[in-house]
């Protein structure tokens, strides 16, 4: 694992009061609590970021069809 590096962060009152909040709740430090936040946020950004493509998207959906159709005319085979 790296480093830590201190960081100094000044929080919305009401921001800091729900961190605190949610640190007391989780039995776990202020610090660890804001650390997992930002981490969420940092990895939800750079997964929204990325490209999607419309045409593997649209294949993996016929292909998903096409796999649910076949189960459904297995099932009805057997019964």
């Amino acid at each position: 694992m790296s480093k830590a590096t201190r960081v100094t962060v000044t929080l919305d009152p009401q921001v800091a009061e729900w961190a605190r909040e949610a640190a007391e709740r989780q039995n776990r430090s202020l610090s660890s609590v804001i650390n997992a936040a930002l981490r969420t946020t940092l990895v939800h950004d750079s997964l929204t970021a990325l490209a999607v493509d419309e045409e593997a998207e649209q294949a993996a959906a016929y292909d998903d069809m096409q796999l649910t159709q076949a189960a459904e005319n297995d099932a009805r085979g057997a019964a």
